[in-house]
């Protein structure tokens, strides 16, 4: 776990990670800066993940902090890295391919300053796909594992109160599920979270997202944030499988009378049992909420 950061400065401090975003880059710092300059005191943090453009270039040239990487690490080790070189409390996460409306982060931090410890941008618009099967099977899953209703799970255009997320960022994955890690960790914890709807446009540039890669490594650190903050969940789905295996062997044995079935239906009754102690005992053992 993280230590506790010291006490931030009240200011706005966006975090951009970029890989190869030199062609959107700079419209979204200068549409930044017409957003905040005279309101907050600010800083635009680029986190430049390994790029072979000159995303960094153009960044430093219109002012923006550079935190560069020699290779890439991800995007959530980019986040990290640049919620650890934040100077103010609110942190803006965005992107560097102008998909999201800069003119909204204003809203995300009023709705910050009334006790929300993260405010989320609900992503509407023709661009962006809810309904497909795989993002919707994953977002009741963990919706399951939090117990609450989520929105929009994967959105990374956010605010966040420093001071409650750099204790975290250990737990956080390194990859495109940092946003998806960030909700559920937040959830379990209690911590407030707010949305906001906001419009998703056409990024500009290519997608940094490989599907089946990206979905395995989400499906990976789903799998470690229940195994350490809500074990029961898990041990409740595994223990079903052999349950329902029972309720059909004890159902025939009843109905046909075929001792045969007997010993059978015990062993699976037992393996059920001892799947649900497990999640018992390793609930005992998860992380403090």
């Amino acid at each position: 776990m993280e230590t506790q950061p010291q006490a931030s400065e009240k200011g706005i401090s966006v975090i951009i990670p970029a890989l190869n975003e030199e062609g959107g880059i700079g419209n979204v710092i200068l549409d930044i800066k017409k957003v905040l300059n005279g309101v907050f005191p600010y800083e635009i943090i680029v986190v430049d993940d390994g790029s072979t453009d000159k995303t960094a270039t153009v960044a430093r040239e219109l002012g923006a902090k550079i935190v560069h990487s020699p290779v890439t690490m991800g995007y959530g080790f980019s986040l990290k890295r640049g919620f650890r070189e934040a100077r103010y409390e609110y942190a803006i996460i965005t992107d560097g391919d102008s998909t999201y409306p800069q003119e909204k982060i204003l809203d995300l931090v009023k709705k910050l300053e009334t006790g929300f410890d993260m405010v989320v941008g609900i992503r509407r618009g023709a661009s962006i796909n809810t309904r497909h099967p795989a993002r919707l099977l994953f977002k009741h899953i963990c919706e399951f594992v939090v117990g609450k209703k989520i929105p929009d799970i994967n959105s990374g255009f956010r605010a966040i109160r420093r001071s409650k997320i750099v204790p975290l960022l250990g737990d956080f994955s390194n990859g495109f599920s940092f946003s998806t890690s960030s909700t559920m960790i937040f959830t379990l914890k209690g911590y407030f979270i707010g949305y906001i709807p906001i419009h998703y446009g056409k990024r500009v540039g290519k997608s940094k997202v490989r599907f089946i890669r990206d979905t395995a490594r989400t499906a990976q650190i789903l799998t470690d944030i229940i195994v350490h903050y809500n074990p029961i969940k898990l041990f409740i789905l595994l223990s079903l499988i052999p349950l329902l295996l029972f309720v059909i062997l004890l159902t025939t044995w009843i109905w046909s009378s075929n001792h045969l079935l007997l010993l059978p239906s015990v062993i699976v009754f037992c393996f059920t049992i001892l799947i649900f102690s497990i999640g018992l005992i390793a609930n005992i053992f998860r992380k403090d909420l």
